[in-house]
């Protein structure tokens, strides 16, 4: 059966064990926790949400650092490897607390591709620096996922290809429906080409006016999208993640987080039988 939950992010800016607990009130159980600042990874703050989630019986699947606006410069620029280096050491803050929370996986917006902090390396060079972040995320337990930024490096099904055919099953990502759509692919399209190396969905609808609303609000065919799903059984948590004016309070996304469950056991339910 799918896994789905939500992401932190949904009632930014709220504080983070602020919306945690709320979704948590809601019934939700299943998380991406998006950091929003450092005093969010310390020892001690860590150690509340552990006992939030455990007094609820919630599960944290991913992280999502407040850094990723940073990421493209950090890691991807051509200034000298002392700020690869330091980004490395800033990152493994990120995964120490993904760790803590009993997080798997960590998600990464990787390098822009506009404006003055675009990447700056080759290609090979990129794919090298990802596969140190990765291997250094491997430390303590937590998989690095490339999410498919549309102004970024992912925002193409060939260049996520690139890093599978590379890295093999190191190459992780966080699929984003938005971003896709952005980008101007169908998520189905994009799903394919990422097939057996999805581990994170960042879900979301869509109508002509709108590409971020609830899911069963637009017209997302999120039947199709767990069906392309054939390399990921069972390996990937669906979080909603909408903008905070997409919606009224907690209760309406946990009605929407039960549609989006329906609609995806109803398709592996259906490819059950037709199996």
């Amino acid at each position: 059966m799918a896994t789905v939950g939500i992401s932190t992010s949904c009632f930014y800016p709220m504080d983070t064990e602020k919306a945690l607990k709320t979704a948590l009130d809601a019934g939700i159980s299943h998380f991406e926790v998006h950091f929003s600042t450092f005093s969010e990874i310390t020892d001690g703050y860590l150690k509340e949400m552990r006992k939030m989630l455990r007094h609820y019986g919630a599960k944290v699947h991913s992280v999502h650092p407040f850094y990723s606006a940073l990421e493209s410069a950090m890691f991807f620029s051509d200034y000298s490897e002392r700020r690869f280096a330091d980004g490395l050491e800033i990152y493994k803050q990120f995964f120490h607390a993904a760790e803590k929370l009993g997080a798997e996986y960590l998600v990464f917006h990787g390098g822009s591709t506009i404006g003055k902090s675009r990447v700056m390396v080759s290609q090979d060079e990129y794919i090298e620096r990802y596969n140190m972040l990765f291997e250094c995320g491997q430390i303590f337990g937590v998989s690095l996922l490339h999410e498919n930024v549309y102004t970024h490096t992912a925002q193409t099904p060939e260049f996520c290809r690139k890093l599978i055919d590379y890295l093999g099953e190191k190459a992780l990502f966080t699929f984003d429906n938005k971003q896709a759509h952005r980008a101007g692919f169908q998520s189905v399209e994009f799903i394919q080409a990422l097939s057996g190396h999805i581990r994170n969905v960042h879900i979301s609808d869509f109508d002509r006016e709108h590409d971020c609303l609830l899911p069963g609000k637009g017209n997302e065919d999120f039947s199709a999208m767990r069906n392309a799903m054939s390399g990921d059984d069972g390996t990937a948590c669906w979080n909603i993640e909408v903008y905070d004016d997409a919606f009224a309070d907690a209760e309406e996304i946990g009605l929407s987080l039960h549609y989006l469950e329906m609609k995806l056991n109803e398709a592996e339910k259906s490819k059950l039988t037709n199996n």
